[in-house]
């Protein structure tokens, strides 16, 4: 399927080609408007230099991947750092 969003071309093709994209485009819809979300994860590839895997991913250390999503401009909602030990939202972040 091709998709068409009002986001570059290339962030489309890979949308069009990968469930992972298009996954992390839909988490990432939660949380910032729809342009931002549907090209975060062409962003994301770019900041990594290469296309990442889901395996990757899910190997990554989760403070440097943060990081990767934290530089600015931030691909998600909450870029400053979460409590140590924190498992769930921030009460100020919670969703309602």
């Amino acid at each position: 399927m091709t998709l068409s969003l009002p986001v570059e071309a290339a962030a489309n093709e890979l949308l069009s080609r990968s469930p992972l994209a298009l996954l992390i485009a839909m988490l990432l819809d939660q949380q910032v408007p729809l342009e931002k979300a549907f090209s975060s994860p062409y962003q994301l590839g770019l900041r990594l230099g290469h296309e990442p895997t889901a395996e990757e991913l899910a190997d990554y250390d989760p403070e440097a991947l943060a990081g990767v999503f934290a530089e600015r401009p931030a691909l998600h909602r909450f870029p400053g750092p979460w409590p140590a030990g924190s498992r769930s939202w921030p009460a100020a972040h919670r969703p309602v």
